[in-house]
């Protein structure tokens, strides 16, 4: 798991931390908004209960629809 750095307590924040911080928490945010939206949706939520063959099919239909495509 990568987290952000902290400043150590009664120092100042090491040369370029505030950028390091600021990428690795742009990363962590597209991540938890994609599991955010995985949680979301009921299918993953239960047994998928249709033909595996179809599974990959309607998954991205579901991507496409959360989407607004």
């Amino acid at each position: 798991m990568l987290t952000p750095k902290r400043k150590p307590p009664g120092q100042e924040r090491p040369a370029g931390g505030k950028e390091t911080n600021r990428s690795v928490n742009t990363l962590r945010a597209a991540a938890e908004r994609a599991i955010a939206h995985l949680k979301d949706w009921k299918v993953f939520a239960t047994r998928y209960r249709g033909p595996l063959t179809r599974f990959t099919k309607t998954v991205t239909a579901l991507a496409f629809y959360k989407k607004g495509w």
